[in-house]
């Protein structure tokens, strides 16, 4: 009861010293109570994940996986040049598959 009290009081001067402000202050109060809010969001949901069981342990394995993807050569981007080569074989393939049937 007397944690609901303070609450209430704390709303009351809040919205009391709020009033007060100017409308660009006003704006500035209202984009950080809105980041504190985000805040505690972000808090509590991160006191359930760490609640599941081993959920820590998987959020560990997969950020460990994710840096050994990165350094692997299979995340090779390849060059303009190697995607033009590989294309134009594959045009030759094609055209000697519709020459083959051409002439059955």
């Amino acid at each position: 009861m007397a944690t609901e009290q303070k609450h209430s009081n704390y709303l009351s001067e809040a919205e009391s010293r709020l009033r007060k402000l100017s409308r660009e202050k006003l704006r500035v109060a209202v984009a950080i109570i809105a980041y504190l809010q985000k805040i505690e969001e972000n808090e509590a949901s991160e006191k359930i994940l760490l609640n599941i069981p081993d959920f820590a342990k998987y959020l560990r394995e997969i950020a460990q996986n994710e840096d050994k993807l990165e350094n692997t050569a299979s995340n090779h981007i390849a060059s303009d040049e190697e995607v033009w080569q590989a294309y134009l074989a594959v045009e030759k393939e094609w055209e000697e598959v519709f020459l083959k049937l051409a002439d059955s």
